[in-house]
C-alpha cells in the first residue's frame, strides 16, 4: 500500500512538472497559428486599395421573386466576381435594398444593396468581410465625395469606413459604377478599439440621441448606457463643473470635439451635427465605458468651400450633445483645439494628388468599357473635385485665422452700388431703416416663402469675398437645398452655410456687430448678390453702409 502511494505521489509531481511544458506547447502552437483576424484585415485593405472589379449578382427566379415582393429583407444569390485571370466560383450571399429618401432606388432602377456574406447557411467571408454596402451614389456625380471624406476622417483620427469602387452586374443587367463601402461590423470596430463588443447604434434618418435609435449590437433591451449619455445632455444643473464632469464620465469627449471638427472640414451638412442629425452612429467602448461617434453617408460632402467651422449649437436646431458641450466654459476652447490639431494633419496632405489619383483610377476602369464617356466623366467631375477639395482645406486655414471672419488675401477692394432691389414675390416683407445710426437693408417673415434683397454687378474672373455686420431677432429657420436662416450668397453658387438665427448682432446691443461673410467664384459677367431670409418668422437687418467686397487669390 505504502508502494502505490509513494507511486501515485511520484506521478502526480511528475504532472505538475511537465504540465507547464504542455502549457508552453500549447500558447506556442496558438501564436504560430495564423492570426485570421488579421489576415481579414489584410485582405480587405486589398479589396479597398486594389483594381476595380466587376461583381455579378445572380438570383433563382424564386430567391428574386422574394426579393421584389419584400425588398428591405434578404434574399439569397450567388456572387461572382470579374478579374483579370477570370471569373470566381460563385459564393452565397445574402442581398436586401438599403437607402432613405434622395438614395433609394427600387430593383428595376439602380438600387443601392447590402450584402452579407456570414448569415447564409455555408457562406464565406468575400476578401476579408462579412458585410459589404454597395451605393448607387445618386447624389454624388464625382462618385468620390465619400471614399475622399472618408480618407480625411481617419487622416485625423475619426473613425471612418473604407471605399472603393465596383462595376455591379443584377441577374445579367449591368448597372453601372457603385461605391463598394464598409460595413459597421467588429472587423471595423477592430481598427479602432481593442474591445469590439461593445453596443452600436445607428443614429437612423433626422434621429436625435433621444429619439429611439437602433441597436445594431448589443442586447437590444439594454439601453441604459445611451439613457445615462441623454441624462447628461439634458442635465441642468446650474453648476457647470458638475455637468461637465457628468458628460465626461459617458462620452469621450475629446472624440466628440474631433468628431464635429471633421463633419465641419468635409462640408457634412447632413450629418449629426448641422441640419438633421443624420448620417451618423455612436459605439460605447466596454473598455472606457464611454460613447464616441463615427463618420457616415458622406456623399454630399465637399459641396460648400465656405463651410462654417463653427456648428449652431443653439437648440432645438443644434444637436443635444453639441449643445450641452458647448454650454461649458470648458467646451468651447477643446472643440477649437481639436479643429486646429486635425488640420494641422490635413494640410500636410496633398489632397489634389489624392483626389486626382482616385478620379484617374475611376476613370481608366470606365475607359475599357467606353473611353468617350471616361474621358467626359473625367472632365466634368473629377476635375472639379481636384480643384474644390483642396480649395476647401486652404478655407479652413483662413477661417482659422479670425473663427468669425474667413479673411484670405485681398489684392483690391470692389465698389458696389447701393442699387439694392427688394424680392418679395414669394412672401414676407422688406424695407429700409435707420437702425443704431446705420442704414440697414431689413427683411421680415411672414411664414412662406423667401423675402430678399438682391443686386446684379458686373465682376472679372476671380474669387471675392462679401460681407457686413448684421443683427438678428426671432428667426425660426426653414431649410432647404439653398441653405437656411437669414444669410449671404450669390445666386447659382452652391448651397450657403452661413446662418442667422434666433436673436444676437448689434441691433441687440452687441459690441461691434456680428459678422457674417460669403466668399465666391466667378469666371466673370454679371453675378446677382442676395441677402435673404429663409424663416418661419423673425426678421434680419443686414448694415448697408459696412457692406464691402473684396477679391482675392
Amino acid at each position: 500500500m505504502n508502494k502505490l502511494r509513494l507511486f501515485a505521489l511520484s506521478l502526480a509531481l511528475t504532472c505538475v512538472q511537465i504540465a507547464p511544458l504542455f502549457a508552453a506547447d500549447a500558447t506556442a502552437a496558438k501564436k504560430a497559428k495564423p492570426d485570421e483576424s488579421a489576415n481579414n484585415r489584410e485582405a480587405a485593405a486589398d479589396f479597398f486599395a486594389g483594381p476595380i472589379l466587376r461583381l455579378m449578382i445572380t438570383f433563382s427566379p424564386e430567391q428574386l421573386a422574394k426579393l421584389s415582393a419584400d425588398e428591405r429583407n434578404y434574399a439569397e444569390g450567388t456572387l461572382s466576381e470579374v478579374t483579370p485571370s477570370g471569373t470566381t466560383p460563385g459564393q452565397k450571399v445574402l442581398v436586401k435594398l438599403k437607402g432613405s429618401a434622395g438614395t433609394f432606388q427600387h430593383l428595376d432602377g439602380r438600387p443601392s444593396l447590402t450584402l452579407n456574406f456570414d448569415k447564409p447557411a455555408g457562406g464565406q467571408r468575400f476578401h476579408g468581410m462579412k458585410k459589404l454596402h454597395l451605393n448607387n451614389e445618386v447624389q454624388d456625380v464625382t462618385y468620390l465625395s465619400e471614399l475622399i471624406a472618408g480618407e480625411v476622417a481617419r487622416k485625423a483620427g475619426v473613425p471612418a469606413s473604407r471605399c472603393t469602387h465596383v462595376f455591379l452586374e443584377l441577374n445579367g443587367h449591368a448597372v453601372g459604377i457603385y461605391l463598394a463601402k464598409e460595413a459597421f461590423t467588429k472587423d471595423f470596430l477592430s481598427a479602432f478599439y481593442k474591445n469590439t463588443g461593445g453596443d452600436l447604434y445607428d443614429g437612423g434618418s433626422y434621429t436625435e440621441i433621444n429619439e429611439g435609435l437602433k441597436k445594431d449590437q448589443g442586447d437590444p433591451q439594454d439601453t441604459a448606457a445611451l439613457k445615462e449619455l441623454i441624462a447628461a445632455c439634458q442635465d441642468n444643473d446650474p453648476d457647470p463643473a458638475k455637468r461637465w464632469e457628468r458628460l465626461n464620465k459617458i462620452l469621450d469627449v475629446e472624440q466628440y470635439m474631433k468628431f464635429t471638427a471633421l463633419e465641419s472640414f468635409v462640408c457634412h451638412w447632413d450629418g449629426y451635427n448641422y441640419f438633421n442629425h443624420n448620417n451618423y452612429r455612436i459605439y460605447r467602448d466596454p473598455d472606457t465605458g464611454k460613447f464616441s461617434f463615427f463618420m457616415h453617408g458622406m456623399d454630399n460632402c465637399f459641396g460648400d468651400e465656405n463651410f462654417s467651422l463653427v456648428p449652431n449649437f443653439k437648440p432645438p436646431r443644434g444637436p443635444m450633445v453639441g449643445a450641452a458641450l458647448m454650454s461649458c466654459p470648458q467646451g468651447p476652447p477643446l472643440y477649437w483645439a481639436a479643429v486646429k490639431s486635425a488640420y494641422a494633419v490635413l494640410e500636410q496632405e496633398d489632397w489634389r494628388a489624392r483626389v486626382e489619383f482616385a478620379g484617374a483610377r475611376l476613370r481608366d476602369a470606365i475607359a475599357e468599357k467606353d473611353p468617350a464617356q471616361a474621358t467626359h466623366y473625367y472632365e466634368k467631375t473629377v476635375l472639379q473635385a481636384m480643384l474644390r477639395i483642396p480649395r476647401r482645406i486652404a478655407n479652413i486655414g483662413r477661417q482659422l485665422q479670425d473663427p468669425t471672419w474667413p479673411f484670405f488675401i485681398e489684392q483690391a477692394g470692389v465698389t458696389v452700388p447701393k442699387t439694392w432691389v427688394l424680392d418679395t414675390s414669394t412672401g414676407g416683407k422688406g424695407d429700409t431703416v435707420m437702425l443704431d445710426g446705420r442704414t440697414c437693408l431689413h427683411l421680415i417673415s411672414t411664414g412662406t416663402g423667401v423675402p430678399a434683397w438682391k443686386q446684379k454687378i458686373q465682376l472679372a474672373a476671380g474669387r471675392y469675398r462679401m460681407g457686413s455686420i448684421v443683427g438678428v431677432l426671432g428667426v425660426v429657420s426653414t431649410q432647404d437645398e439653398h441653405g437656411c436662416g437669414g444669410g449671404l450668397w450669390v445666386t447659382g453658387a452652391p448651397r450657403r452655410s452661413n446662418v442667422l438665427e434666433g436673436d444676437g448682432g448689434f441691433h441687440s446691443g452687441e459690441a461691434g456687430g456680428q459678422s457674417m461673410s460669403y466668399e465666391f467664384e466667378t469666371t466673370g459677367g454679371e453675378v446677382e448678390l442676395v441677402f435673404e431670409l429663409r424663416a418661419t418668422q423673425g426678421e434680419v437687418w443686414l448694415a448697408l453702409d459696412n457692406f464691402s467686397m473684396t477679391r482675392g487669390e
